[in-house]
């Protein structure tokens, strides 16, 4: 059974290798896969797809410095496009379930610890092509859970909540085109437009938890974060760009779809951010491409 095991900075990255080393000592049928295993000179991304894709079952490694890097989403989006939701874990490391930001809520989490993995190690069997009894599951896990404990006692230091996660790009589903900051820096009011990939520091963007579940979405080009004109909740309010005031109309939830892209929403308004003729808005919910978002990392890692 093909597990593809996600992580996302030094602890995390720690946890993601212990597992490695002991999943197969615990369920012999299991072949564990994390990003350290591509070979040097190997396209990262091209390797990444394929294993994603050929994965049986997904653990993504989380602590509170990593879980709303776009990176992570990006592998969890991946995982549950081809598996289905029980088959995907986030382990936390340093976090409880409440903790997890709105695109994780979808998957049953576990938590580090001797129970959260003993729950993790049942889901792995209850997938796995060759599933022993609860018996030899339990004589399994006792055996070796030994081994794994003191690895994951974090010898990194952890860096405390992040300020941002990593860069990334937003692509609408509808269009394939590229969200783009256009103007100056730090000029409050300039526009937002899509546009053809070029590859430009206007079209990379940061995401700043700000509260539980709402992040602002800030230009890597101007510094200023996606906002709602006015604080208005009108249909088709305009959506441009403005200085962090900590405005409810500056901050968006992240919801994730079945088909792996996000909807943006806005706190204040409860409206979606849309490409539509009259350039980027908000909208109403609805079942429209215009309103999903592909949430793709700019591959710096």
């Amino acid at each position: 059974m093909k597990v593809f095991i996600g992580w996302s900075g030094p602890r995390s990255k720690e946890v993601a290798e212990a597992l490695k080393d002991w999943l197969p000592d615990v369920i012999h049928s299991v072949v564990p896969f994390i990003s350290s295993d591509i070979e040097k000179g190997k396209e990262s991304v091209h390797v990444l797809r394929s294993e994603l894709e050929k994965s049986n079952f997904g653990i993504l490694c989380l602590t509170k410095d990593n879980c709303i890097k776009p990176w992570v989403l990006f592998e969890a989006g991946a995982l549950s496009k081809v598996l289905e939701n029980a088959a995907v874990c986030p382990y936390l490391i340093d976090m409880e379930p409440e903790d997890l930001p709105q695109p994780l809520w979808f998957f049953q989490a576990a938590k580090a610890d001797e129970k959260g993995t003993q729950e993790l190690i049942r889901s792995l069997n209850a997938a796995s092509e060759i599933v022993l009894s609860g018996q030899q599951i339990r004589r399994s896990f006792e055996k070796w859970w030994p081994d794994l404990e003191p690895r994951l006692k974090s010898k990194a230091k952890p860096v405390g909540p992040p300020a941002s996660a990593q860069a990334f790009h937003l692509i609408n589903v509808k269009t394939l085109t590229v969200l783009r900051a256009l103007g100056v820096p730090h000029k409050n009011g300039e526009l937002l437009e899509v546009g053809n990939y070029s590859g430009e520091e206007q079209e990379i963007w940061y995401c700043h938890q700000v509260e539980k579940r709402y992040y602002a979405i800030v230009s890597s080009h101007t510094g200023q974060c996606i906002d709602v004109e006015g604080n208005s909740t009108a249909e088709q309010a305009k959506i441009h760009q403005w200085e962090f005031q900590n405005g409810e109309n500056q901050k968006w939830a992240l919801a994730l779809q079945k088909d792996c892209s996000y909807k943006l929403r806005a706190k204040h308004s409860g409206r979606y951010m849309a490409e539509t003729e009259r350039g980027i808005r908000q909208m109403s919910e609805a079942d429209s491409r215009s309103q999903k978002w592909w949430l793709t990392p700019v591959f710096t890692y």
